[in-house]
């Protein structure tokens, strides 16, 4: 069985450092606007699903939250745990499987951290998983790529240069996800990755949250959590609640 794309690709430099604009200035603003807004209490505690390398995990917890962070990627957590204190902490972890954490009043799904598997019966399982992790009345939050918009005014190619490698970036719709092919010129040796993430509408989440046991209380449009429109929004995020 082949490794699938984001478990090969997440492990790379190249990603991190592609994404690097993603800074921690960005996760902080983010997420004290989100727990405001959400009146987070001191003392609560959340479980950030699919952490990467512990950016959101870190501000929920410096923001008083008692946070675990879970990502498929070991080499990830590797890193994350140097940040671990008494109230944070990471472990490796897969959504398409049993979560035995919790429970939480909050789980976070951040930066399109879903969308990866080859069919919605997994999609579906995966949100069952951190469904089950929550108390009753908690929340989930996942923030997702805004797909009208995007599959609207899709960029078909660009170049992007850093200091570490020179990324030539391919997209298009390909049966319903989103596919981005990306050429990695580093040193003159070439590095070739793909993204392929499923075009999930707002219904489509709506939908499958519903079938968790989950009410959706919420899609706001960016990080600023302004109103969602699916024609101009740069984000979709999406707050769910679990019933009692």
């Amino acid at each position: 069985m082949s490794t699938p794309w984001y478990a090969h690709w997440f492990n790379t430099p190249y990603y991190h450092d592609l994404y690097k604009h993603r800074d921690d200035h960005e996760a902080l603003r983010f997420i004290k606007e989100l727990c405001t807004k959400l009146h987070v209490k001191n003392g609560e505690s959340a479980l950030d699903m699919a952490c990467g390398r512990g950016r959101h995990a870190r501000v929920l917890s410096e923001l008083g939250l008692r946070t675990v962070g879970v990502d498929l990627s070991p080499e990830s957590i590797d890193y994350a745990r140097q940040f671990e204190h008494k109230h944070l902490r990471f472990e490796v972890g897969n959504m398409l499987k049993e979560l035995p954490l919790g429970p939480f009043d909050w789980v976070m799904n951040l930066f399109t951290s879903f969308g990866y598997f080859e069919d919605d019966t997994s999609h579906e399982l995966a949100i069952k998983n951190m469904a089950n992790t929550l108390k009753p009345n908690g929340r989930l939050v996942m923030d997702f790529m805004n797909t009208g918009k995007i599959t609207e005014n899709l960029i078909p190619d660009d170049v992007v240069h850093t200091d570490m490698a020179t990324y030539q970036i391919t997209r298009k719709i390909e049966k319903g996800y989103i596919v981005k092919n990306i050429s990695v010129n580093h040193n003159s040796n070439i590095s070739k990755f793909e993204e392929r993430v499923r075009a999930f509408s707002a219904n489509d989440f709506k939908n499958m949250l519903e079938k968790a046991g989950l009410d959706v209380v919420e899609i706001a449009g960016d990080y600023d959590l302004s109103s969602y429109s699916e024609k101009s929004s740069n984000r979709m995020v999406i707050i769910a609640k679990k019933s009692q």
